[in-house]
Order: C-alpha cells, then structure tokens, then sequence
C-alpha cells in the first residue's frame, strides 16, 4: 500500500463506500444500544433496557394503560368508571440532527498515517478495513457517543445550537420537568438523605419502599444511575453486611434481596439520584423511514479538504412518568 494520499480518489472512494453502505451506516449510527455497552459490566446496550422505536414524525409513547375496571354487577344500568384510563398519554417527537465535518489535508494525513500503522503492525487488514470503512467508523463512534451519553440523557432542545446537548430534550430534562408538572406522582418522589458510601442500602431501600407491589413483583424493574450510585451502594454494603454478594460486582450488578439491576449510565454522571423504573419506558426514537436520513461526501480542491455532511433524526421519551420512582435528590 502506497504511503501517499490521494485526496481526489478518497473524496471519490468516500462516496462510494457511504453510498453502498449507506443502510449499515445509519443503523449503527441511529441505533447506539445495538453495539453499546461494556461486556461483563453495568453498562449495558440501549436496546436491553429502552424501548427502541422508528418514528417518522410524533408518537404517542403511552399506549392504553386500564386502572381499575371491576365493580359489583346486577344493577340493571350501566355505569361506566371514573378514570378507568389513568396514565396521562406522553408525545414524543424526533428532532433534526446533522454531522458537519471537515477533514483537512494534515488532519488526512495523520489519519492515514495512523491507519497505515496499524496495518504494518497487522492490527488492522486493510482488505477488509479499507481506509473509507476507517474513517466512517471513526466518525459514526463519535456520533453513537454523543447521542448515548450528551443527547439521550443531558439534552435540553435548543434548536439554534451547535452541539449534542442541544438536539434534543433528554431523559434527565425530561424526568426532572414530569417531577415539577406533577406527572410523576408525589407519592412517587421518597425523602432521603443524600447517598453517601456510608448511607447508600439503606437510603435505596427506602425508594424501593414506595414502590407498589405490583410493580415491584412483576420483574420488571430497573434501577438507571450514575457509577457513584452503584458503587456508594456496594461500598456500604460490605461494610454492613461483608464482601460475598459483591465479590463479583461488576457480573451480578443487583440489589441485594430484589431482581433489580443497576444500570450504570454515564450520561448521568453528576446525577446521583437512582431512577427506579420498569424496563422499556424509557424509549429511544429514531428515523430512517421518511427520507430525512442523507449522507454526502465532497472534495475541495482550493481547501483541499473533504466534507462530510450527514442528517438524520433522534428524540428521547418516556412513555409512563407514573412508573418512575426517585429520591427528591438532597
């Protein structure tokens, strides 16, 4: 392989491979839990926890939620009950999204020099990662990281802005807004001291509390925090109780006498209230149906630079506040 860079033929060659792999790319662009997640660890993909839906414009998350129904019979007349459907329906719509790229020639030619060391070290085979499937990679990565940790949890929608937080309204935003509306019940909101090393079991075990049963025997929930959360609530285990149901923390990330799991999150970083909720009501949106997904590559011979300019469109919800449980976070 020549050590020269012909920047014509990349732009050209970039093209091409966007094109043909155009579906790949966006899938493992659009999708950030499909290859996410640390093996044999908390963080885990997207997908295991959220639910993932393709969504072309706005979509209502909450689908039929039926309270109570039953009542005594033999009346002769019918009476229909009050509030039956109890769970205020939620919306969520995708939000544009774009990469705008600029590689310049010295910017090339230190990725290809860096590329062209891997392959004489044999780290990389460059008949089945050709330099085009390397730079994409290296910029769909980016993207998958900026959508998982800043955009999905951290984003406060700012059409006008210039960065990943502001896409979309994330997760955080979102739950903090439902908790000062009142679409997170009160009762759901459990006083606790803050979280400490020293605290941790047993100021969780009070949000776990006010957890109805139903909820808490039906398998399906899920605790979503920060690594602090988790590893304050080890550390003051195996004070209290020993290192046995730990030793092996990071493959049984479980609180101890439940079926919940941690799920360590990294865009929560800083936001050291554990968010109790059932799996798959956190929902991840995205689109690739309506024609709004585009990727172009061109070359600039007077900057001799190649663009990348990329759309797509993404959006965080949370189909049922109803089902969150936290501490009031002082």
């Amino acid at each position: 392989m020549a050590d020269s860079l012909n920047l014509t033929a990349l732009a050209d060659s970039l093209e091409t491979y966007a094109r043909d792999n155009k579906e790949h790319i966006f899938f493992k662009a659009l999708v950030p839990g499909v290859d996410g997640g640390v093996a044999e660890s908390p963080i885990v993909p997207i997908a295991e926890y959220m639910t993932t839906m393709n969504a072309t414009d706005e979509v209502v998350l909450t689908n039929l939620e039926v309270g109570d129904v039953a009542q005594p019979g033999g009346k002769d007349s019918f009476n229909p009950t009050a509030n039956a459907v109890n769970f205020k329906p939620r919306v969520a719509k995708v939000k544009p999204a774009k990469v705008d790229m600029q590689f310049t020639h010295s910017k090339l030619l230190m990725l290809y020099k860096s590329y062209l060391g891997q392959v004489k070290a044999k780290q990389i085979d460059p008949e089945k990662v050709p330099f085009e499937e390397y730079i994409t990679a290296r910029v769909i990565g980016k993207f998958q990281e900026n959508i998982r940790v800043k955009t999905l949890f951290n984003g406060v929608y700012n059409a006008a802005g210039t960065g990943p937080l502001d896409i979309a309204d994330g997760l955080k935003t979102q739950i903090l807004a439902a908790i000062v509306a009142g679409d997170v019940p009160a009762g759901n909101i459990i006083d606790t001291a803050v979280l400490s090393s020293t605290n941790a079991v047993a100021e969780i075990e009070k949000i776990i509390a006010g957890i109805p049963d139903a909820e808490f025997y039906a398998g399906d929930l899920i605790c979503v925090c920060n690594r602090t959360v988790k590893t304050n609530y080890e550390a003051d285990y195996r004070t209290r109780y020993g290192t046995l149901p730990y030793n092996s923390g990071q493959l049984k990330p479980t609180i101890v006498g439940t079926d919940i799991p941690f799920i360590v999150e990294p865009g929560l970083s800083g936001f050291n209230r554990p968010i109790f909720t059932t799996r798959g009501n956190f929902v991840y949106l995205y689109d690739d149906m309506s024609g709004s997904d585009t990727l172009a590559v061109d070359y600039g011979k007077r900057t001799r630079d190649i663009a990348w300019v990329m759309d797509c469109q993404v959006a965080a919800g949370i189909a049922v506040a109803e089902q969150l449980w936290t501490n009031d976070g002082v």
